[in-house]
């Protein structure tokens, strides 16, 4: 959404309205890129130097976290701070797993690939958020494969007992999907995203789906080191999927795009690219759009997203499909809209059986029920509060049936018939459920 730029004194009435300042000097804030809490050690050069970097026991300096899973095999994803550590995984079915669970563990080796930041960065206005520093940094990656369809499976670094995660293979086409949608998380902007974490998550989702503005230079009290603490349980409870939002390319630390939220979460899914792509459980197809890029019929992006819709339409077991993407189609609030692509993909979109776009950038809930489609903006994530009713006079905002300024993730459920959304703010009260016909 809007920047989410705060003023000194800004800042001050902020912490005030919070009750507490402890929020600055707290562990979440003091611990990142495996330093020890409280380390400020000297920068990597800007040469790409890794002499002075910080470096705890484990190497492991962030994650892990699961992306790219299907029905048989799945990526495995951290940083390292050193070269050389441990870079294996164990995975092992859950406990009630349709495999058994509890059989025996499996190992996978990582690759090593080393990558060269920049630029340090640090947050002017939180002085106790570890930097992201300059110098060479190395990510790993294990591909697990072989593994059953439909079935939970736990995860372990080798490096670090502690670095644990889980994730569950596409399910069977007409099986049950649980998954959570987040949007605009800013977790260093007091404790709302962390709230909705803890309020969403233990309805276990099998995956999260994230609206963009992952995480904000622009609020300048974060950085991406102070970020991945946080949201680590996010991370480690299944594959994680991330539209690019606005925030993902922010002009305080130039190249966070290729330097972070493509190292980090690139290639989360198939076809498609870093920035747009696909992916599918349970007989229903997941795209994630790039509103940064052109979305119109014309472009490369569009002439993709048609194409996939059709193509996934004719894979056997195909269900429906659910489109995701940060910036807003339709909306009542503070922000852009898009009616002409709306306009334009509605009857795509009812050819190929889409019958929910999930959508974020203006900051708080709205739900749609527009022409035989369901649009949620679900951008509450943690990102300073918007107006919802910025821009309730334009056409189709009588078509909007639930909205509100409140901090929120949704849990879906896609069951035989029906899928079921859950709006679920951050002191864990059901804000809106509706239900869905759907194939």
């Amino acid at each position: 959404m809007k920047p989410a730029l705060v003023s000194v004194p800004a800042l001050a009435s902020l912490l005030v309205s919070l009750g507490s300042v402890a929020w600055l000097a707290s562990p979440w804030s003091l611990v990142g890129c495996g330093h020890s809490s409280g380390s400020d050690a000297p920068d990597g050069g800007d040469d790409g130097s890794d002499a002075a970097l910080p470096c705890g026991a484990s190497g492991v300096s962030k994650g892990p976290w699961a992306l790219a899973v299907d029905g048989t095999s799945v990526k495995i994803r951290w940083e390292a701070c050193r070269a050389g550590t441990p870079s294996s995984v164990t995975v092992v079915g859950e406990s009630g797993a349709s495999d058994g669970g509890g059989g025996a563990s499996l190992r996978f080796d990582a690759t090593e690939a080393p990558f060269v930041v920049s630029n340090t960065y640090r947050a002017p206005l939180n002085p106790n958020a570890t930097p992201d520093y300059a110098g060479t940094w190395y990510m790993r990656e294990a591909a697990a494969t072989g593994l059953a369809r439909g079935t939970c499976y736990a995860y372990t670094l080798a490096a670090d007992p502690t670095a644990r995660g889980r994730f569950c293979t596409a399910r069977a086409p007409g099986d049950p999907v649980r998954f959570l949608s987040i949007g605009d998380t800013n977790p260093l902007l007091g404790d709302s995203t962390k709230n909705v974490l803890a309020q969403t998550l233990p309805k276990n989702p099998d995956f999260v789906v994230h609206g963009g503005d992952i995480e904000y230079y622009e609020s300048t009290l974060e950085t991406w080191a102070a970020w991945f603490p946080i949201m680590n349980p996010m991370l480690r409870q299944g594959a994680f999927f991330a539209a690019i939002g606005n925030h993902e390319d922010e002009k305080q630390n130039p190249g966070e795009l290729a330097q972070y939220t493509y190292r980090f979460f690139g290639g989360a899914g198939f076809d498609g690219n870093d920035a747009y792509y696909r992916f599918e459980s349970g007989g229903v197809w997941f795209f994630s759009i790039d509103t940064e890029q052109p979305i119109d019929p014309a472009s490369a992006q569009g002439q993709w997203l048609v194409g996939g819709l059709a193509d996934a339409s004719r894979k056997p077991g195909y269900r429906f499909s659910v489109v995701f993407m940060h910036r807003p189609l339709l909306t009542c609030g503070d922000t852009g809209d898009n009616p002409a692509a709306a306009q334009y993909y509605e009857p795509i979109f009812k050819q190929y059986k889409v019958p929910l776009v999930i959508q974020a950038h203006m900051h708080g809930y709205e739900r749609f029920e527009y022409n035989g489609i369901t649009y949620v903006t679900s951008a509450g994530g943690g990102g300073r509060m918007g107006d919802v009713n910025g821009n309730a006079t334009r056409s189709y905002c009588n078509s909007r049936v639930v909205s509100g300024p409140f901090f929120h993730g949704v849990v879906f459920d896609i069951g035989a018939g029906a899928i079921t959304g859950t709006t679920i703010d951050d002191q864990g009260a059901v804000r809106d459920t509706f239900t869905k016909p759907v194939p």
